[in-house]
């Protein structure tokens, strides 16, 4: 259950200015929530926010059509208020959603309606409805800048391991898209894992080094305000590579003016951050990131720059426009594999590289128009357009020399370019007599990309045969709607989405050279639908706000094919995926649990294997498993967040477990700050934070496990006024750990007698690794 509360106090802001609608940054700093682009958790930290005057406190549950006037939108709150209410009953959301958990029956008599309290306070008074939105399945969580500060976060996957579950293996470099595993489920670089950055969509279509290919190496970690994580698929809103869960990156800066961050580590690791916020809008903000070092070990090294900006600006009359741009380039290098054999014997030593000329260079320029309508009655309407031109050249070698005596080197090539546009309406319709929360979903994405794929000698470096020349155009076009009814403590939710997709082939390599024709056609097209069911049932224990509650959830899945796959006339197979999901939660004031079960199953699966290059087919997989995930501020300056997934994996004709998925996750972040009261220290402020991972053995192929990781990280800073010194130190134990762990056969001596015997392969995990920055806040 949830409640809203309506705000009148005196207003000191222009006519436009109390018009405009709060960013999702501010709107979800902390806790739990729903995982939709707009959604508000119930676990907000009001800390952040212009609560509303105590005298001006009514506790309401006017239905969404009591949110007639144009100023009754939400995020702004009056600058005299002074008296916050409870955490779990405010949050900054549309009318339409306020309404969506009403109150018992037995309370609405006695409510005041918006317009009937409108009608009493003078003309300049205006108007603001605040309620709390609930989570809409077990697994739904907000993680808030403050969790995400708690322990060390030099980059974005650091962001990504504070997802419950989730583990993010980065063995190939630093400019390279992690290999992503979350709930059984090895997405390898976000097959099965949706990416989203504010707004703007991470996964690449039909990519030549990964399906789903999602590198976020370009978001800056300090404009990260708040992940929102939707486990599972179970939500109409999420689309393509949304198989084991959605992940969306909401974008801001914590602290007016300009914070100037310099960062010296080992290893030659040097970094810069520059944001500048010029308001009171944390939306709006510019962030620039200039990073570079020679890594660890041999063929570690690195350069990076990125910049990020993004603006909100109210128009009149309730239309506000926001405008997402970025640009980043990278050049790394990769030290590929080590046989365990070679360690063992000491021909290689724990951190060596396999073979140079490994690495490659990655740039994205990107930019995103979107514009919030003005509202019509209590319906609220999104317009978004967005562009993104990304270029991947990309150079590894998993084998050595066991295919080809000149090597088995490939390099890959990826130019892509990205338009899209989608339409995202909210409304509160009335049926059966109860209000009901309608959204619609409208969008459509095209993507030209050209590709290559050859291999190289390792002796100069030169191509010696071509293996994909091809270019395409991959259109998906979609709809989905989903609808919620309150029925008492009792609500259901149904919902359901259409993709349709077009894809167009071009083989210039089989066009030029009649070897590699495969009988597919030079020139081909292939088109597909996708249907697929949302739904949703949730009890709550009690009435009140924070009273437990139990949800069962269902949803279908999908990956779209790699598009050099299809055959001339061929209906494009989408890989589809039913989910469910049983489980509970409880919010409360100072501490939110989930907790839930799981399964899934996946008609025909597929995982790219990296030693030939190519897509292996497995047939049908089953996964299952039980996730429990605690959010909890117990004390002021004190923030915890534990959460434990145990997972099953196997394929069902040969009931045989699918390599490479991780069993069992744990990952603990508790962070502290407060004011330092020793004698010298007075107006200083002590943060402390630590982050502790457990992965336990991963199946591998021919009936091998990987080892057990625990990692530990932690950090300590003081500020002073303008002033800030930190130091972070990741692995504070130094473990020897193993990032990746592979079975195959190789032969990284072209000396030594060819082998096909599968052996064990590694990709080290990062020493203890220290960094000291320097904060000037101006």
């Amino acid at each position: 259950m949830s409640s809203c509360v309506l705000a009148l106090a005196p207003s000191n802001r222009p006519p436009d200015a109390a018009r405009e609608p709060s960013p999702a940054s501010e709107r979800a700093a902390t806790g739990t929530g729903t995982g939709t682009h707009d959604d508000v958790p119930p676990f907000v930290n009001t800390e952040r926010q212009a609560p509303p005057s105590a005298s001006a406190i009514t506790s309401v549950n006017a239905p969404a059509e009591a949110d007639t006037s144009p100023a009754n939108e939400p995020g702004q709150l009056p600058k005299e208020a002074s008296t916050p209410p409870p955490i779990t009953q405010t949050a900054d959301v549309p009318s339409s959603e306020a309404s969506s958990h009403p109150l018992p029956s037995e309370q609405e008599e006695s409510l005041t309606s918006a317009s009937d309290l409108e009608a009493q306070e003078p003309p300049s008074k205006s108007t603001v409805v605040r309620g709390a939105r609930p989570a809409q399945s077990a697994s739904e969580v907000t993680l808030g800048r403050d969790i995400l500060d708690a322990a060390p976060r030099r980059n974005a996957v650091d962001l990504l391991r504070a997802v419950p579950g989730l583990v993010a293996s980065q063995h190939s470099g630093e400019g390279k898209a992690q290999q992503l595993f979350l709930r059984g489920f090895d997405a390898l670089h976000g097959q099965d894992v949706e990416l989203d950055v504010g707004g703007l969509p991470v996964n690449e279509v039909s990519h030549i080094h990964a399906l789903g290919y999602a590198d976020i190496n370009f978001v800056i970690p300090e404009v990260v305000q708040a992940l929102e994580v939707t486990e599972g698929s179970y939500r109409a809103a999420q689309g393509d590579f949304a198989v084991a869960g959605t992940v969306r990156m909401d974008l801001g800066v914590a602290e007016p003016g300009v914070h100037l961050l310099g960062t010296l580590g080992q290893y030659g690791q040097r970094r810069l951050v520059a944001t500048v916020r010029p308001g009171d809008d944390a939306g709006t903000f510019a962030a620039v990131e200039l990073g570079e070092g020679r890594g660890f070990g041999a063929q570690r090294g690195y350069g990076r720059a990125s910049l990020l900006a993004q603006a909100h600006a109210p128009l009149g009359d309730g239309l506000t426009v926001r405008a997402l741009a970025g640009s980043y380039v990278t050049r790394f290098d990769s030290p590929g594999v080590v046989r365990e054999d070679d360690l063992l014997s000491g021909r290689s030593d724990f951190f060596s590289a396999a073979l140079g000329r490994q690495g490659g260079s990655v740039s994205r320029h990107q930019l995103l128009l979107g514009v919030d309508l003005p509202r019509t009655g209590n319906g609220r309407t999104k317009l978004e357009v967005f562009g993104i031109l990304s270029d991947l050249r990309l150079r590894n070698n998993f084998t050595g020399f066991r295919v080809d005596e000149r090597g088995d080197g490939l390099e890959q090539t990826n130019n892509a370019t990205t338009l899209g546009a989608r339409a995202e309406h909210r409304r509160s319709v009335t049926a059966f007599g109860r209000p009901v929360a309608l959204e619609l979903g409208l969008g459509a994405r095209r993507d030209s990309v050209e590709q290559t794929q050859r291999r190289y000698r390792e002796s100069d470096g030169t191509f010696f045969s071509d293996e994909i020349d091809a270019a395409f155009t991959q259109t998906d076009v979609w709809g989905w709607a989903e609808a919620r009814l309150p029925l008492g403590r009792w609500s259901f939710r149904l919902g359901g989405r259409a993709d349709a997709l077009g894809v167009e082939v071009f083989d210039a390599l089989a066009f030029r050279d009649p070897r590699y024709y495969d009988g597919q056609g030079y020139s081909r097209s292939a088109f597909g639908v996708h249907l697929g069911a949302k739904a949703g049932v949730e009890y709550a224990l009690g009435d009140d706000a924070d009273a437990w509650r139990l949800f069962a959830s269902y949803g279908d899945g999908f990956r779209s094919p790699q598009a050099r796959s299809l055959s001339e006339g061929e209906r494009a197979p989408f890989v589809s995926i039913r989910g469910a999901e049983l489980g509970s939660r409880k919010d409360g004031e100072h501490w939110a649990l989930q907790l839930s079960l799981f399964g899934s199953q996946v008609d025909n699966d597929f995982f790219f294997d990296h030693t030939v290059g190519t897509t292996v087919y497995t047939g049908q997989t089953l996964r299952s498993g039980v996730s429990a995930a605690l959010q909890a501020r117990p004390l002021p300056g004190l923030v915890t967040s534990v959460s434990a997934t145990f997972a099953h994996a196997y394929v069902r004709a040969s009931d045989t477990l699918l390599p490479y998925f991780a069993p069992f996750v744990a990952r603990a972040d508790v962070g502290w700050d407060g004011p330092l009261t020793w004698a010298g220290f007075g107006g200083s402020t002590l943060s402390l934070g630590t982050g502790l991972t457990f992965i336990g053995p991963r199946p591998l192929p021919f009936s091998e496990r990987s080892a057990t990781v625990f990692l530990a990280d932690a950090h300590v800073a003081i500020r002073r006024g303008e002033l800030g010194l930190r130091l972070e130190v990741s692995n504070l134990l130094d473990a020897r750990w193993r990032d990746g762990e592979f079975v195959y056969g190789s032969r990284f001596d072209p000396a030594a007698a060819a082998s096909l015997v599968p052996a064990r392969h590694f990709t080290a995990g990062s020493p203890r690794m220290a960094s000291l920055s320097l904060e000037v806040h101006l």
